[in-house]
């Protein structure tokens, strides 16, 4: 339930006078500041990993980033929704970078997630582009997770951990970077507001990030890349429901049906595509 409700404690600080996009990098550079000590001392683990470590930071905390403000400028349930077509993009990329075989069924799965996002997009305004900034967060946000987990499986036997505080960092770095996007001019530091209110950004850091991060990473190391964000569409339902019991936003029929097709891309592949076992690390 971690990825599908970020959304509502990162709101809750930003209802408290911190701008959206600092309410993302803060809570990010609390587990890179909280751990830098571990970090340190495995610090040959970190060296060992190389570039496809750094990679793999810079894509995964991307992802998170881009999913972090995209929740807090856009409409929660879309955002969500373009996320979670991370599936076609894994599809595309385990084909192109570790040659797995794309199946009759893949090509189903990416067909029902592409149609899913042209419905949830909708055709009043011409072709279905997303249209708003969140819209564009969410969906990058996918592509760079989907990249990302490919490389989390070429990247050996580098632990959780480094993997993890990679995210975190890469994560700070593409916050700064997106921040004059949604913001200009840029705010300063919010430290009145960060001294007011610190307990919740420990609180989304140790209950919602740490844990979200850790585990997600450490069982796609296990997976292969298709499969471990099928895994994660599990949190679609959680995001949604969350989101139109806590907020006002629109949910209607189009985005039922829109989020139906692209959940079922996922629901297609698990039940027909044979998975071989994969002995963990």
């Amino acid at each position: 339930v971690y990825w599908g409700t970020l959304w509502w404690p990162m709101g809750q600080l930003a209802a408290r006078g911190v701008d959206g996009p600092w309410v993302a990098v803060l809570t990010f550079a609390t587990p890179v500041l909280f751990l830098l000590p571990v970090a340190f001392w495995r610090r040959r683990h970190f060296r060992s990993g190389g570039w496809l470590l750094i990679g793999t930071g810079l894509l995964i905390g991307s992802s998170s980033m881009l999913y972090a403000d995209g929740v807090l400028v856009g409409e929660i349930v879309r955002v969500l929704l373009l996320f979670y077509l991370m599936p076609v993009w894994s599809v595309l990329f385990e084909r192109l970078i570790i040659g797995t075989p794309v199946t009759p069924t893949l090509f189903g799965t990416i067909a029902l997630g592409l149609v899913g996002m042209v419905v949830l997009m909708g055709f009043e305004n011409g072709f279905p582009f997303p249209r708003s900034l969140g819209d564009w967060f969410g969906l990058a946000s996918g592509i760079a997770w989907a990249l990302g987990i490919v490389f989390v499986r070429l990247g050996g036997p580098t632990g959780a951990f480094e993997k993890t505080y990679a995210q975190f960092a890469g994560a700070v770095l593409a916050g700064l970077l997106l921040m004059p996007l949604i913001l200009d001019p840029m705010p300063a530091f919010p430290a009145n507001a960060v001294a007011d209110h610190w307990p919740w950004v420990l609180a989304i850091a140790a209950f919602w990030l740490i844990p979200t991060a850790g585990l997600s990473l450490w069982g796609a190391g296990q997976l292969s890349p298709v499969r471990s964000a099928l895994l994660l569409m599990f949190e679609v339902p959680v995001g949604v429901i969350s989101s139109v019991l806590l907020t006002d936003e629109p949910f209607g029929l189009r985005e039922m049906i829109g989020g139906t097709l692209i959940v079922g891309a996922a629901i297609l592949d698990v039940l027909l595509v044979p998975q071989a076992a994969e002995p963990a690390r």
